[in-house]
Order: structure tokens, then sequence, then C-alpha cells
């Protein structure tokens, strides 16, 4: 039986509908925290509501479009009308871009920016001036933020942008006793790749298997708890990490045999 350590914090989970955001939602909940399902698709989040809730949990579902800045204040004085505070955000929503760099469209680099980049901003910025002292940003990061690949490069820059907000961020509020944690997924088996943008029907090369929604979810709910710097979900992501930065021209060779190709 999951301990109930979050009891009572109240968390905002965005991407909620689906994936990695539903799967984190569930293990919130299932560790006390009341959840804030913020997420466009309001009918997805409400059969999820109704499971959370048949579980014994609490949870509140809002319409939420991260890359809308009013839609993102209304969402936060909901979440704080209806339990008082914010004590953990975790930033999940996000959308993928693939195309090579010289063929990207900058209308849809803008927009994955918009939703990656700065719907985490919107809702830091709202949701700081609620958050108490011990409160926790989750900013949900990728492994390709630290690397960039082939055929994806718009959006690993935009988690790097992340990384970069999260760094000055986590520094900017110390002393206020909150915490930013950036968790770097490696593949994670959703629907995420075919709900990407796409410039051309281009080929990605080879791909690892990846994990479960769920490992990411425990990794994203440990960090809700004890805090922390950088998160990564398995070892061979955190090996890919450390590799790519001790030998990055043994890296790009490896790159360009396996996923730089038509």
């Amino acid at each position: 039986m999951t301990e109930k350590r979050l009891s009572g914090k109240i968390a905002v989970v965005t991407g909620a509908s689906s994936g990695i955001g539903e799967a984190t939602a569930r293990a919130l909940a299932a560790r006390g925290a009341p959840v804030v399902l913020a997420a466009r698709d309001e009918e997805k989040l409400a059969f999820l509501e109704r499971e959370i809730r048949a579980a014994g949990g609490r949870a509140l579902v809002v319409g939420t479009d991260v890359a809308d800045r009013e839609s993102v204040r209304g969402m936060v004085g909901r979440a704080v009308a209806e339990f008082g505070s914010v004590d953990v955000l975790v930033n999940n929503a996000g959308l993928g871009l693939s195309g090579r760099v010289a063929e990207l469209r900058p209308d849809d680099l803008r927009y994955v920016f918009d939703v990656n980049l700065l719907g985490p901003l919107h809702c830091i910025q709202e949701a700081l001036p609620h958050m108490p002292r011990g409160g926790r940003i989750v900013n949900v990061s990728s492994v390709v933020g630290k690397r960039a690949i082939p055929k994806v490069g718009g959006y690993c820059a935009s988690k790097f942008a992340l990384n970069a907000l999260s760094d000055a961020l986590r520094v900017e509020v110390a002393a206020r006793g909150v915490t930013v944690t950036s968790v770097y997924p490696g593949t994670t088996r959703t629907s995420f790749r075919d709900n990407s943008r796409r410039t051309k029907s281009e080929k990605r090369g080879w791909r690892p298997k990846g994990v479960s929604p769920e490992k990411v979810a425990e990794k994203i709910s440990g960090a809700a708890e004890r805090g922390g710097r950088d998160v990564y979900v398995t070892p061979t992501d955190r090996l890919f990490v450390a590799a790519t930065t001790l030998a990055p021209g043994l890296t790009d060779l490896v790159l360009r045999r396996f996923w730089a190709k038509d």
C-alpha cells in the first residue's frame, strides 16, 4: 500500500489527460495529494477525476491551455479557491516537433516554444505567489534537452531552454524554501510521438524501446516528496547524457550513422 507522504499537499499537473501527466496525477493522488488536473481535453480529465475519486482521492478538473496566460491564471485561481494553495507544480504539458533544422517552419517552432517553454513559465509565475515554503516545482524536460539529436532539433531546443529556466529559477527561489527539480525521461511508451508536429514524413531512425509512463511518474512523485535537482528515469538515460558530455565528437559520429540518414 502506498504511503500518504503527500497528504494535504495540493498538486497541479499539466498535461494530465494522457501519458506521463495522467500517470503522475494517479501517483500523486495515491500519495494523498489533492490533484488539480490541467489539460485541454476536459473529457479525458473527467474520466481520470472519477477514477481518482473512486480510489478515495481528491481531484479537480480545470480545462487549461498552458500556452494561454489567461487560461493558466484561471486554472491557478480555481485551484487556490478550491484548495487554498499550490504546494506542488508539475510542468508536464509538452508538444513534440520533428524535422530537419533546415526545413523547420518558424510557426511550428514558435508554437512548440509557446507550449514547452512559455507554458511552464506561465504556470510558475501564476503559482509561485500561492506556493508556501517547502513548495516543489517539477519541470519535465528530456534527455534530448541535454544533447540534441537529428530531426528533432526544434523540440530539443525547447527543452534546452526549459533547463536554463529551471537552473536560474532554482537559485532564485531557494531562499523561499521552494525547490526546482528537472526530470529527464528518455523514450517513454506514450502517444506523444503520434501527437507531435511534423515538418515532413521523416523517419527518426533507431529508437530504444522506452519505459512506461508509470515509471516516469514514480520519479516525478519522488521529486514532489523530496525535492532534488536533477532526476533521471533510468541508468541508461544518465549514461547517455554523461557519454555525450564527455565525448561530443564521438556522439556526432554515432548520430550520423544511426539517426541522420534519410
